[in-house]
């Protein structure tokens, strides 16, 4: 399973890495990924769980502690 790591990154930096992975992973046909934003004061997190509950490509969106796992869309 593709993985990004966003540790030590702004928000506005993370939102652009995290949005030429998704699309990477789109065009690859992978259907699952893993964002690492990891702990924190959890701005990262929220910013982050933010922008994929409402990206098109991604269909779902599972929490596991300090990262998360998301479908996505290939049709």
């Amino acid at each position: 399973m593709p993985e990004l790591d966003l540790h030590g990154l702004y928000p506005n930096e993370a939102l652009e890495k995290l949005e030429s992975f998704i699309f990477a992973c789109y065009k690859k046909r992978e259907n699952r990924a893993k964002i690492i934003y990891g702990f924190g004061t959890g701005k990262l997190r929220e910013e982050v769980t933010g922008y994929l509950n409402k990206h098109p490509l991604v269909d779902e969106v599972f929490e596991e502690g300090g990262n998360c796992v998301i479908i996505i869309s290939n049709s």
